[in-house]
């Protein structure tokens, strides 16, 4: 009920949205230019038109999100409008790029910018109150009884109260707490055994359970009683504070569960763009740059480090299953010194030239051979050592989730700075998070913004870059 009521208010306010911005279009056509208006110079502004409305429905995802149906602050209001007048002006310039220039006046849209934003503000800003009064006015507010614990009944009316267009005002509670007195916005109605007597009470159609109880029978009662007398009844699913996280639900062949997490990736057809793309980035770099790259490394090891080219070692993996990661040698062979450690600032054991590739991250171009190996991913979590997965493991109880997808050369952590050695609790935690993050929200265009990202930091590596 309550989505329905949020979806349809959300559909009429972004189409009322639409219209003004038409009206505001057309009104300064007609202002701007002087009759009479020739058939074809109508035609591309009508064009144009559709080309502003399509920006403004892509920005407001098909109508939902991006026009809240809160009173939104003035600092709301400008976010939202500035992030709809990015989309739509890219789609009304392209049009006007894409047609012939000559039959627009570039006066036109540089002065129709301002008077864009100020429709566009003028809509976030005022819509919501204007239509919350005349969707879910005084005729259509209707009463609700909750049930449950105080604290989270109070948590519940809050909401209700900020999300007032739904058109529900709260009666009072029925709870087996003792009444305190401390709250006279939310008034004690009776026990949770006395709902029977309330919904005799005129005006009350609906019932919300605050807290979810799967003991005692409670919830077949109230779903009873409720259904008996055509009330509407609703559950708070709290599920996700017992998980500690918030749950996915899905559904198949009758059988019901819940998860911990979406997870992308595991769709077949995601995996096969993601591969896609990996192969796509792999195959020039390692059939065009690693040889020049190998090459150029070689001739100064031979005079900076002699030794193998390559520095081989396992790595955990997808479900942390070991694979041999590959990487342009960086530091001198074992002289003694301890080679588990950590690298550093200045490290002793770099060679000059193996301190420059692992500051732009160049030592790590020879994993794209395990890319195409399929031992890893372009873009992932970055593969540790199994010590060291255990050490963050200590510190960030999750750290393992991070496998469930294949690591990469580069990942979200990397380019939101957490580079190289994880000196603190928080930046092993901002790492594992971050992974954690992009699995769950993984998509095609993610990690190709990931990707750039990861380009530009290679041409100026940040303060962290060992």
């Amino acid at each position: 009920m309550i989505s329905d009521r949020k979806r349809g208010t959300q559909t009429v306010m972004a189409l009322c949205q639409c219209l003004a911005v038409t009206a505001v279009f057309w009104l300064w056509f007609f202002l701007g230019h002087s009759r009479p208006y020739p058939e074809p110079v109508l035609h591309r502004y009508f064009i144009y038109n559709d080309f502003v409305l399509l920006g403004l429905i892509l920005s407001s995802r098909l109508f939902h999100a991006v026009i809240g149906l809160q009173a939104p602050t003035f600092e709301e209001a400008t976010r939202r409008s500035v992030g709809q007048l990015r989309t739509v002006l890219f789609y009304f310039l392209l049009a006007v790029l894409a047609s012939d220039a000559s039959s627009i006046s570039w006066l036109f849209p540089l002065s129709f910018v301002p008077l864009l934003y100020v429709t566009l503000f003028a809509t976030n800003r005022f819509f919501p109150p204007f239509f919350a009064r005349l969707t879910f006015g005084s005729d259509w507010r209707q009463r609700v009884i909750l049930i449950g614990p105080r604290a989270k009944a109070r948590q519940v009316k809050r909401w209700l109260d900020h999300n007032c267009y739904l058109g529900l005002t709260v009666s009072g509670l029925l709870t087996d707490e003792a009444e305190d007195g401390d709250d006279d916005s939310l008034p004690i109605l009776g026990r949770p055994g006395d709902l029977e007597n309330h919904l005799n009470s005129p005006g009350v159609i609906t019932v919300v359970v605050v807290e979810l109880t799967l003991g005692d029978g409670l919830m077949l009662r109230y779903t009873n009683v409720c259904e008996e007398r055509g009330v509407r009844l609703l559950v708070v699913a709290d599920v996700d504070r017992a998980f500690g996280q918030p749950l996915t639900v899905f559904e198949d062949g009758g059988m019901t569960f819940l998860g911990l997490r979406e997870e992308p990736l595991q769709d077949p057809v995601n995996r096969f763009f993601k591969r896609s793309l990996d192969i796509a980035v792999s195959l020039p770099v390692v059939f065009f740059i690693l040889p020049l790259l190998a090459l150029c490394t070689w001739i100064f090891q031979r005079f900076q480090s002699p030794g193998p080219l390559l520095y081989l070692q396992l790595r955990e993996g997808v479900y942390n299953q070991p694979f041999t990661i590959l990487k342009l040698r960086t530091m001198h062979l074992a002289d003694g010194r301890d080679h588990s450690l950590p690298k550093s600032k200045n490290d002793p054991r770099l060679y000059p030239m193996g301190g420059f590739l692992r500051k732009s991250s160049l030592d790590e171009m020879m994993q794209f051979i395990n890319v195409l190996r399929g031992d890893m991913s372009v873009v992932g979590p970055r593969p540790h050592l199994s010590s060291y997965n255990e050490q963050y493991r200590r510190v960030f109880q999750r750290a393992y989730v991070r496998s469930f997808v294949k690591p990469g050369v580069t990942g979200l952590a990397q380019v939101r700075g957490y580079r190289g050695n994880a000196a603190t609790p928080q930046e092993v935690v901002g790492r594992m998070q971050s992974d954690i993050e992009y699995l769950e929200n993984w998509s095609f265009w993610l990690d190709c913004w990931i990707i750039l990202r990861t380009a530009l930091l290679v041409v100026v590596p940040p303060k962290t870059a060992i």
